[in-house]
């Protein structure tokens, strides 16, 4: 509770902060006041300009195809938001194109579909499943829809079936439905979030999902302190593997930088933190805080969008998506440079566009409206993630 005060008090001040700036962006000027508005004009925006009449979500940057990535995040954040004709649109667009049930029998998504082709990859991607599945339960004790929680209901059967594998007495949400014929299964660490599983115990009451919790930060306070005998200094890789013996490895083929997928991590960890007071979030997140400061300090107020798993830049430029993803650290924390934080942030608010630049990164302005919507429900709670009536 200790925390969940300190978090508030500190938003109070940001929103205080926020209300007494204004934004510059395409020529424009505009007064950003509330975190509250700052939400509602981002989505506005995000809602014309990524998603279709038809509730695909699509992504400019990449020749306007469609993830499962993006249709989750639209749902989670009408979720969050109370948008049920939005949710409603994407959802039954992601059922009628992406739904694997016809073709494999299951509930899972299939990850990736182009206009003229349909699905291109039947695979399914499990961050995007489980936020799916998080969003309709939201949404079914939001609305008092028990349509939604039976969905719901089918996405985690499947889930725990085909995306989880016990390895060396561990259970670990892997990637996807796919294995690794060598035994050497890839994991995502920006795709454990430990806050889903919890509500996904209390809706199901299957031990799987703790298993899932405890497997998740064990991997994360492993890695965050040692990967492949290089000391860390709280960063994780965006992907590893785990050995038979469970030894964490570099996953060849795929990025081992704290990077894209892995600045995530934070994010999904702050839930817990937030909504569950868990003490093991807290630890990490001060750790990933201390690094972000230290960074501030040494780069004259700023960090990167890419370091390498031992803390060295790996790119040259700022994003908007690392600072959005690093205020859950940084509020848990109570971090002397969150205003500053909070400040790149407003300077990257386009007022003509009202998105955040890059205005056609679909990508990074879902990672801002989700740090922000975690910033609008440690401050003004809207759902109380531990007693959704979902049973």
């Amino acid at each position: 509770m200790a925390r969940r005060r300190g978090i508030t008090t500190v938003l109070t001040l940001v929103s205080l902060f926020l209300a007494a700036c204004t934004a510059t962006g395409g020529g424009s000027r505009v007064e950003i006041t509330p975190i509250d508005e700052l939400i509602t004009r981002t989505w506005q925006a995000y809602s014309q300009r990524f998603i279709d009449p038809d509730g695909r979500v699509y992504r400019p940057l990449n020749d306007g195809d469609t993830v499962s990535e993006g249709q989750a995040y639209a749902l989670l954040i009408a979720s969050l938001l109370d948008d049920r004709q939005t949710f409603d649109k994407v959802m039954r667009w992601t059922r009628r194109h992406l739904s694997r049930y016809e073709r494999t029998g299951d509930h899972l998504l299939a990850w990736h579909w182009e206009a003229d082709k349909g699905v291109i990859d039947w695979n399914s991607a499990s961050d995007a499943d489980i936020d799916y599945a998080l969003a309709l339960l939201i949404a079914s004790s939001r609305w008092h829809d028990q349509r939604y929680t039976q969905k719901a209901r089918l996405i985690l059967r499947d889930l725990l079936d085909l995306e989880t594998e016990v390895v060396n007495g561990r259970r670990y949400l892997l990637p996807g439905n796919w294995r690794q014929a060598n035994s050497r299964y890839v994991v995502n660490p920006s795709y454990l979030s430990p806050a889903h599983f919890r509500v996904f115990f209390i809706c199901t009451g299957d031990s799987r999902w703790n298993d899932l919790i405890d497997s998740s930060y064990h991997l994360i306070d492993t890695v965050s302190q040692d990967f492949a005998g290089i000391a860390g200094v709280g960063l994780v890789p965006d992907w590893l593997r785990i050995a038979p013996d469970g030894t964490l490895t570099h996953a060849e083929g795929f990025s081992d930088r704290f990077g894209w997928d892995a600045i995530r991590t934070q994010w999904r960890l702050g839930m817990d933190a937030l909504w569950f007071g868990e003490d093991r979030a807290g630890r990490y997140l001060a750790t990933l805080s201390d690094f972000y400061a230290k960074e501030w300090e040494r780069s004259g107020g700023r960090f990167f969008a890419e370091y390498s798993y031992d803390g060295r830049p790996t790119v040259e430029y700022e994003h908007v998506a690392t600072y959005a993803m690093s205020l859950s650290a940084l509020a848990t924390s109570n971090s002397p440079i969150l205003e500053g934080v909070l400040d790149k942030l407003r300077r990257r608010f386009n007022g003509t566009a009202q998105l955040f630049e890059e205005t056609d990164d679909y990508y990074a302005n879902s990672l801002a409206l989700l740090g922000l919507i975690f910033h609008r429900e440690a401050r003004t709670p809207t759902i109380d993630l531990q007693q959704l009536d979902c049973r």
